[in-house]
Formats: structure tokens, sequence, C-alpha cells
């Protein structure tokens, strides 16, 4: 059986460092198929609009994207993944 001090010393430590690690890759790894996961979202999920992006911003969480759409305004689409850090990415309007 594992020593009682293994688990405090290494899992623990190994574990958070594995979160941390996630989160990092969310908020900056490459993110090319959110973003035209979440343009396709604001155009209302059937094919390309005229659109452009006003502003974003990602989190370890979620990214959030603004768009100003040719034709109905301002669009704000939020993706998050299924599982916090894992999973794919789902897109809403707001």
């Amino acid at each position: 059986m594992a020593e009682p001090g293994i688990v405090r010393r290494v899992i623990v430590p190994v574990f958070f460092l594995g979160l941390t690690a996630a989160g990092l890759y969310n908020t900056y790894g490459d993110s090319t198929a959110v973003q035209n996961l979440a343009a396709l979202t604001a155009c209302g999920g059937e094919r390309m609009c005229e659109l452009r992006m006003s502003q974003f911003s990602r989190s370890p969480f979620s990214h959030e994207y603004s768009y100003q759409l040719e034709k109905s305004g301002a669009v704000v689409v939020k993706c998050s993944r299924k599982f916090i850090f894992l999973g794919d990415y789902s897109c809403q309007k707001n």
C-alpha cells in the first residue's frame, strides 16, 4: 500500500500542475477552431455571414467573442467546454 505522505507530497501537486496546464492551454492555446465555431454560431449556425469581430476575451473556463453583424447588429457569443477543462467546445449567443 502507498505511504500516506506520498499522496500529499506527489499526487496532489501533480494533480494541481495538470489543472494549471489545462487552464493555460484553454487560455493561450490555438483557438482558431473555437473562433470559427463562434462565428458560425453568431451567424445562426447554418453558414457564414458578413461579420467583424470587435472584441474577444479568453479565460481558462470560456472564450467570449463580440461580433458586429452586417444586418442584425452586435452579437456576443460565449464558448465553453463541456467539462470545464476537457471536452469539445460549444457556443451560445448571449
